[in-house]
């Protein structure tokens, strides 16, 4: 046996092999490579594949308001427009793009650049995307049929016109009248090109239908344009500066009233029925809301002061003085009363009965005047015949005037305190003299 015996080889163990690292194991090596190759793809498709085209695009109207600012800085405004629809459009770019595009994207309008003033003009028709989302990808737009339009300029202007009611769709109940209408606003301001406000001569409220209307009411009303005719007309371009108007209808109750005379300046205790005379009308039509005028019996004439102005031989023209609220219906403002006169007298007395009434306690009051002359006095003949100056009495009231210290002239009112029937016609005083206590 081999003392010095040599190991194997084989049988060794191998010695570790060291490990190896590409350039594709770095993350961004790959991320930037995969990155170029997008963009070659991209290249490569758009060079042999995305090729520029146009497509034909179908657009339903024209757009008359885009850049109206042209003309209206002229004054000027459409007043005719054509009826055109189905205009066609070229779009010329990207094949991949243009593909989505419809009509909806695009606006077609009219170049105002050849506007002037009043009067026809053609125009050329242009075309624009409506939105900003194709404006990066150089898209041509061309309208190829129409290719222009014919237009009619206007002038523009104003045209103040009063609101007038239109109340015949309402019903008044029995017993009751309208009286006012009042709309508001009471005019309005229509702006529009001279041709259409030519043909404008009126705007109304039309009131709707209401029936039997007994009270006061306020509406809302539609306003519409009328011709000289009074047809109802729709101006294509003139506007007001109104739609509605509210229309106030005043409605009142309708009585016919007796009239009555209110005398004065007569003595005290006269009986006003020995008077005989007769108004020109006896009742008046008058109409007033239904909680006042159904209070009233009788309506007064303006009150006849028969201490100044009575005579025989005369007519007295009487206002009719109606209470706040009440209307004549008959347009009546004033009356005529006559008085029958035929039983009557006058006749002239000199009053030396004099006295004075309600005199203040401060103060003493002493008449000087002896008699108050030439008095005229008015009655009933057979009473007049039989009346004696001391049947007269000539009476100063310190309660109805001002009584002041010292000599001062005050007026006296004549009674007649045997009869009710006769009455005294004139001024008259007396001097006094008037001293403090």
């Amino acid at each position: 046996m081999p003392l010095n015996k040599k190991p194997d080889p084989a049988a060794a163990p191998a010695p570790e092999e060291k490990s190896k690292h590409g350039i594709w194991d770095i993350p961004l090596v790959r991320i930037i490579v995969a990155v170029f190759c997008a963009i070659i793809t991209w290249f490569v498709v758009t060079m042999y594949f995305d090729q520029e085209g146009n497509v034909t695009v179908m657009v339903d109207e024209i757009s008359y308001t885009y850049q109206a600012s042209t003309y209206t800085s002229l004054g000027l405004d459409l007043v005719e427009t054509p009826q055109t629809g189905n205009i066609s459009v070229r779009v010329e770019g990207s094949t991949t793009v243009i593909g989505n595009i419809t009509g909806s994207d695009i606006m077609v309008y009219p170049r105002y650049s050849a506007v002037r003033g009043a009067g026809e003009v053609t125009l050329d028709l242009a075309a624009r995307f409506v939105s900003f989302d194709y404006d990066n990808f150089n898209i041509d737009l061309t309208v190829e049929n129409p290719t222009n339009i014919t237009v009619v300029f206007d002038e523009v202007s104003e045209k103040v016109l009063p609101v007038t009611a239109d109340t015949s769709q309402i019903e008044i109940a029995d017993g009751f009248s309208l009286n006012r209408v009042s709309p508001v606003p009471a005019e309005v301001t229509l702006t529009g090109p001279t041709s259409e406000l030519e043909q404008v001569a009126s705007v109304a409220a039309v009131v709707p239908a209401q029936s039997r209307l007994n009270d006061s009411v306020t509406l809302e009303a539609p306003l519409e344009m009328r011709d000289a005719n009074g047809d109802v007309i729709t101006p294509e371009y003139t506007t007001m500066d109104a739609e509605t108007a509210d229309v106030a209808l005043t409605v009142l109750q309708v009585r016919e009233l007796p009239l009555a005379v209110d005398f004065i300046g007569l003595p005290t205790g006269f009986d006003v029925s020995s008077l005989h005379y007769t108004l020109d009308r006896e009742t008046l039509r008058v109409a007033g809301p239904a909680r006042i005028i159904g209070d009233l019996t009788e309506l007064s004439v303006a009150s006849l002061d028969l201490g100044q102005s009575f005579a025989f031989g005369r007519d007295y023209q009487l206002r009719v003085e109606l209470p706040e609220g009440i209307v004549s219906q008959d347009g009546v403002t004033t009356v005529t009363l006559t008085f029958d006169t035929s039983d009557m007298d006058t006749t002239t007395l000199n009053v030396s009965n004099i006295r004075v009434i309600n005199i203040p306690s401060d103060v003493d009051v002493e008449v000087m005047t002896n008699r108050v002359s030439d008095v005229v006095l008015y009655g009933p003949a057979d009473e007049l015949a039989n009346l004696s100056a001391d049947s007269v009495l000539a009476q100063v009231d310190c309660q109805s005037i001002s009584v002041t210290a010292g000599q001062q002239t005050l007026p006296v009112s004549i009674q007649i305190p045997s009869s009710g029937h006769i009455f005294a016609v004139g001024n008259y005083s007396v001097q006094c003299q008037v001293t403090t206590r």
